[in-house]
């Protein structure tokens, strides 16, 4: 209720009438990130490098997370203006940044369905919200793998929202086809990817269970040691259409510290944990509305350490001086937001090697 309050929710019943124009992924303005532009995919902090995006072996296709947080329309009206488009930019920073150690980086944007959409389970609404933001997802990976790739070595990433979507990507363009063998790994983060629909989903694929293995998905959600959605469902999608999931099932999940499900509690003292700065925005500020073209940058988090597991309830579960720090952001548990922040040196690092073990 207080979501609907302060957030707002759409006023009408979903019709693609309603949608903005579909993007033209020929034209540079269309992607959030790509290796000609100057973007805050591109941010690394001092003293890490980034790889010369124009002659990188390896391309990574994505999908960035909800952004479109406040609004009465189904899918995002595309306004650039919008504090939205800041969302997006700042999911550039703390995520895809991950990924330019070694790859070239496409992140489109799209008609991402609003948050709410994720609320609307005893409709179809938000379902078809889902459906068209994916056809402009699907549309933008032609045009990625046509116009862009080149037959490189590619990986698929993506977080929350841009997770769901990148599942039913590799389902439809890379699980039984061409594309297969180009294709590495993919990083489907922070979205429930229950391990019963795997085989039907990838059958030619693998779940990840260790650090460099090929051709396999690599999941995870966290939280603060203890937490629980055993009460919680989201919308998940399969070849035979929409379905309302447990949260709390058998689930694809790794630990980023050890990449395997192992339960034991893991600590990388070589893995860099990031923040984000804002000469303007307030990065709390979920119900700001305009963009205020403020300057980011991420900066490493210094002497603050956190352990992780994969906990009986098939989460990645934390602890330790950091979490300690960041748990007043988390709800009741709940790090969702910092999914892959916490683990942006792991990510960067595991990258690299299935990379090599890939190109060698």
């Amino acid at each position: 209720i207080l979501y609907y309050y302060f957030m707002g929710r759409p006023d009408h019943t979903f019709d693609p009438k309603d949608a903005a124009l579909q993007l033209d992924y020929s034209i540079e303005s269309s992607w959030a990130s790509l290796p000609v532009k100057e973007d805050a995919a591109d941010l690394i902090p001092t003293g890490e490098a980034g790889v010369d995006q124009l002659n990188s072996e390896v391309d990574v296709f994505f999908v960035h997370p909800t952004g479109y947080l406040k609004g009465h329309h189904w899918t995002d009206p595309l306004e650039k203006d919008s504090a939205t488009k800041e969302n997006i930019k700042w999911m550039m920073a703390n995520q895809a940044s991950a990924f330019n150690g070694c790859c070239s980086i496409y992140a489109p944007y799209y008609r991402q369905a609003t948050y709410f959409s994720f609320f609307d389970a005893e409709a179809n609404n938000g379902c078809n919200a889902l459906d068209l933001a994916y056809s402009d997802l699907s549309n933008a990976f032609e045009v990625f793998m046509e116009r862009y790739n080149s037959d490189k070595p590619f990986l698929i990433a993506g977080h929350s929202q841009g997770a769901l979507h990148g599942q039913r990507l590799i389902n439809e363009y890379v699980s039984q086809s061409d594309a297969k063998k180009n294709f590495i790994a993919a990083y489907l983060i922070g979205y429930i990817l229950p391990t019963k629909y795997f085989d039907q989903l990838y059958p030619d694929l693998s779940i990840s269970n260790s650090s460099n293995d090929q051709k396999t998905i690599i999941s995870w959600c966290t939280g603060i040691e203890g937490f629980r959605r055993n009460r919680a469902k989201s919308l998940f999608w399969t070849p035979d259409g929409w379905t309302l999931e447990p949260m709390e099932q058998a689930l694809v999940c790794q630990n980023p510290l050890s990449w395997n499900s192992n339960q034991d509690w893991i600590i990388d003292p070589k893995n860099i944990s990031i923040r984000l700065k804002s000469d303007k925005l307030s990065l709390a500020d979920y119900y700001a509305t305009k963009n205020t073209y403020s300057k980011l940058t991420i900066e490493a988090i210094p002497d603050l350490t956190f352990e992780a597991r994969v906990s009986k309830n098939f989460m990645v579960e934390t602890r330790g001086p950091l979490i300690q720090k960041i748990e007043r952001f988390a709800n009741d548990g709940d790090l969702h937001n910092f999914d892959m922040s916490l683990f942006w040196g792991a990510i960067r690092d595991n990258v690299k090697l299935r990379a090599k073990a890939y190109v060698s």
